[in-house]
């Protein structure tokens, strides 16, 4: 499909490619750090709806999704954080978040340690295990997205209100216009497959969500990924 944003899409791609090829060729290199790897590149690409480039919640601001899963030789782990803004990346406080769980119990205090944080509580833990953050997270925002948010942000306030009593549902006004923009239909979820030498296969995906969604809504990235 070419769409005016195909060099954006294939660069950010290839990016990824070759920075999960670069792990994978080292010598220690796991298939999880190769999709961490990966999904960094294509969180940072600003043409994907991650990290980057993130479409926008109702407030105009950037909350993030994102989980991998490893399974290897001997055991499967998950790791998933959701609504996070302050992680750089959120697929490394998802990964981050997998290893932990992945160790089990703390030996000595016995307590469990947590397959999915979301929001405040998943930006502070992950501060607390050295992921890089980015509280200042307006770089987040492109100017397509912003411009994205103003239309849809248009088209809601000019959606005809019902009238008190009134039972019917509420009629789009006569000047608004749907959107039929392809390279819209292109900016979802980003993922990545990646297995190592031994025979471990990792997935993962990271996401900036729904357009207008509710602020603090998890999305889908979260917890849908696809053994």
């Amino acid at each position: 499909m070419i769409t005016k944003r195909a060099k954006e899409y294939h660069q950010a791609m290839k990016a990824a490619c070759l920075a999960a090829m670069h792990i994978l060729c080292g010598k220690k290199g796991t298939a999880s750090d190769a999709v961490e790897a990966a999904i960094m590149e294509l969180e940072n690409a600003p043409a994907t709806n991650a990290g980057i480039g993130s479409n926008l919640n109702r407030l105009g601001l950037v909350e993030c999704d994102a989980a991998i899963m490893a399974d290897g030789v001997d055991n499967s782990s998950f790791g998933a954080v959701g609504c996070v803004s302050d992680i750089r990346n959120p697929i490394q406080g998802a990964n981050a978040v997998r290893k932990a769980y992945d160790l089990g119990p703390d030996p000595a205090t016995g307590l469990v340690p947590p397959m999915l944080l979301a929001g405040w509580g998943a930006d502070t833990w992950a501060k607390e295990q050295g992921v890089p953050m980015d509280p200042d997270n307006r770089h987040k925002i492109t100017e397509h997205a912003l411009t994205r948010y103003s239309e849809y942000m248009d088209q809601v306030n000019s959606c005809k209100l019902p009238s008190e009593g009134t039972k019917n549902r509420a009629e789009p006004a006569s000047n608004v216009k749907a959107t039929d923009d392809t390279d819209d239909l292109l900016m979802d979820t980003v993922g990545a497959v990646c297995i190592d030498s031994c025979g471990n296969i990792a997935s993962g995906v990271s996401s900036g969500g729904i357009a207008l969604k509710v602020p603090g809504r998890i999305g889908e990235a979260s917890f849908k990924v696809k053994r």
